[in-house]
């Protein structure tokens, strides 16, 4: 069997305005985790980081329960509490305006983590509907930060992803169900497409099924995908 332990942690960081918001008042934002260990591995341990991020109005302890609870690999799994308050719970951002104020931000606590905890190479960030936005914008805003990025179910537009610079440099594999109700495939189909004029390689993989595809039919295809490369970057450190 597996052993998990995991500790919860509030991360505080100072994010800095976009340029064009340089007059701007610099802002505090706290970001809240848990950490969590697959594969008998432990917290002394150098291990590859697996950043993952929950769906809108879900908990951290929910996500992992039904979604991550199947790793044997040995890693270092940070799940991310959804930074914003709304009356569903905690969601992820969705305006542009609200990218600008967590999207850096965001990226630099993943940062932060991968200097507090010994970790081997980049980590890989998967993240589910509204946490599967926030990875397809990692993807083009942040790429470099990261080995691979795991959106599912997610969406992105151009309007969301606004203007500055763009740090592409990883590996994206994206699944989207083909019965999506919450977040049509056509949505996902037009976030890869602007994934591609960014020039960012990225697999875009249909399923036979709904929104909460990962918790059901393709829960071990994605749990089987991500632990292939937290497997090669424990190899290749």
């Amino acid at each position: 069997m597996n052993i998990y332990t995991s500790l919860s942690h509030d991360l505080t960081i100072v994010s800095l305005p976009y340029p064009k918001l340089n007059s701007m008042p610099i802002k505090n934002l706290i970001f809240s985790y848990t950490v969590k260990y697959s594969g008998k591995a432990n917290h002394s341990d150098c291990l590859p980081m697996l950043i993952a991020l929950h769906g809108d109005g879900d908990t951290v302890d929910s996500f992992y329960q039904t979604a991550l609870d199947e790793f044997k690999a040995r890693a270092r799994i940070i799940l991310f509490k959804a930074p914003i308050s709304h009356e569903c719970g905690r969601v992820w951002p969705y305006s542009p305006s609200q990218y600008v104020e967590y999207g850096g931000a965001f990226c630099e606590a993943v940062n932060q983590l991968t200097i507090k905890y010994s970790t081997v190479n980049q980590p890989i960030l998967l993240g589910f509907s509204g946490g599967g936005a926030m990875a397809y914008y990692q993807a083009v805003k942040y790429g470099d930060s990261y080995s691979y990025i795991f959106p599912i179910s997610g969406l992105l537009t151009q309007e969301q992803l606004g203007k500055g610079r763009f740090r592409s440099n990883t590996q994206v594999y994206a699944y989207h169900g083909k019965d999506d109700t919450v977040i049509p495939i056509s949505m996902a189909k037009k976030a890869v497409n602007l994934l591609k004029k960014y020039k960012i390689c990225v697999t875009f993989t249909e399923f036979e099924s709904g929104h909460l595809g990962l918790f059901t039919d393709i829960k071990s295809e994605i749990t089987q995908a991500i632990e292939k490369k937290l497997n090669y970057l424990y190899k290749h450190d």
